[in-house]
């Protein structure tokens, strides 16, 4: 081989080396919360059609995302504890029952909670513990007395989640910044309703 093809050849891997050939696309989901992020594919059918429209901008924390918006790079955001998680809200499975903000309830929430809800409230749902609680903090979740977990089920996945105010900070790690002056593109989910 001509030593101007060697040349050639050198410059065209570092060149490919430096603009991130082989980096994360922004398409492909990641692994924040110790378990994969469920795509929306993998949705039964009328789940998959109740997300909303969202598109992450670049401060995602400064965004006020709709509740079950998805994002590749983050999850499903649950309203009601205000951060990021694996499972969209209410996901069902069969072993476990229904996920709600990182953890598992034998019960179906019949309502989405907002932040200005009356039974919302920070101080447990933001933990991560209200869904174990009962009714005293969503109506929707049956009490204890009706026998509700009072620990999760043994090999449920539970999740901390990411919090809305580090949104930003976590999706920006693992967003591709290949090719000269490409800082990123579109990522968001329609659901196509």
């Amino acid at each position: 081989m001509k030593r101007s093809n060697i040349i050639i050849l050198t410059l065209a891997g570092v060149g490919l080396g430096v603009t991130g050939y082989n980096r994360l696309t922004e398409a492909e989901p990641v692994n924040v919360h110790d378990t994969p992020i469920l795509p929306p594919e993998a949705l039964s059918p009328a789940l998959r059609a109740s997300l909303p429209p969202f598109v992450a901008g670049e401060n995602v924390s400064g965004q006020i995302p709709p509740h079950n918006a998805y994002d590749p790079q983050l999850g499903y955001y649950h309203q009601p504890c205000s951060a990021w998680f694996p499972y969209p809200y209410d996901h069902y499975d069969q072993r476990w029952g229904y996920y709600r903000c990182g953890t598992w309830s034998r019960y179906h929430s019949t309502q989405a909670y907002t932040s200005t809800s009356s039974y919302y409230r920070p101080g447990l749902l933001g933990m991560g513990l209200g869904m174990a609680l009962g009714a005293a903090t969503t109506p929707s979740t049956a009490p204890l007395a009706r026998n509700d977990y009072t620990r999760q089920p043994a090999g449920a996945p539970v999740h901390v989640g990411v919090p809305q105010s580090q949104a930003s900070r976590t999706r920006s790690a693992f967003i591709s910044r290949g090719g000269f002056g490409h800082t990123g593109g579109f990522s968001g989910f329609f659901s196509g309703s």
